[in-house]
């Protein structure tokens, strides 16, 4: 779902949710809207994509990190992430859950200003495995000014919403279940050769 530009000077134009990925996936979702900063404010604004994203998850949105160009990303986890691109249009990010010992799966939103304006991307029900770093790119495809440019990078804002820890089971414990797996087995096959 998007919200369309009012102004003249600026527009939607092929902005789509496939601008940005994850692990080689489009997002689910996308928002953009015109004058919306979701770098404001102590954390974040989630305005711009209002209810656009309703339908995929139903807590609150929460900040996971912020990023401004020339900065850097200040969160210590559980999730962390990386970020190019910063001077131009386009460019490259990751996710990391430096957990060893949880999955996490949640709503992922990756929200860019620039020029004004704003586009959020939702990525629904992202599992991101303990230790395990995802992939991804973005470019920014709406348009500023009378020569319909594409406007440079601004800032970034990350929110998560649903977010579900699933702690790893143990090795220990594959192996306690391979072993009763067996036991049932065998039991299994003298109990039919008693019939």
């Amino acid at each position: 779902m998007c919200a369309l530009a009012f102004n003249a000077h600026a527009a939607i134009g092929a902005a789509s949710a496939a601008d940005v990925t994850l692990a080689g996936q489009p997002a689910d979702a996308f928002a953009y809207q015109e004058g919306w900063n979701p770098h404001a404010g102590p954390q974040g604004d989630t305005s711009g994509f209002g209810s656009a994203f309703d339908g995929f998850g139903s807590g609150d949105y929460s900040l996971l990190d912020k990023y401004e160009a020339g900065g850097s990303f200040t969160n210590a986890g559980p999730l962390t992430f990386t970020f190019t691109g910063d001077t131009g249009t386009s460019g490259e990010w990751t996710v990391t859950n430096t957990s060893a010992t949880h999955n996490i799966t949640l709503d992922l939103i990756f929200a860019i200003h620039a020029g004004n304006q704003g586009g959020a991307w939702l990525f629904d029900n992202e599992t991101i495995n303990a230790g395990q770093t995802l992939e991804g790119t973005w470019q920014i495809m709406w348009t500023v000014g009378m020569n319909g440019a594409h406007p440079e990078f601004s800032n970034l804002t990350l929110f998560g919403q649903d977010m579900v820890m699933t702690p790893v089971p143990e090795p220990g414990t594959y192996a306690m279940l391979l072993a009763g797996l067996g036991v049932a087995g065998v039991a299994m096959r003298r109990k039919r050769k008693v019939h």
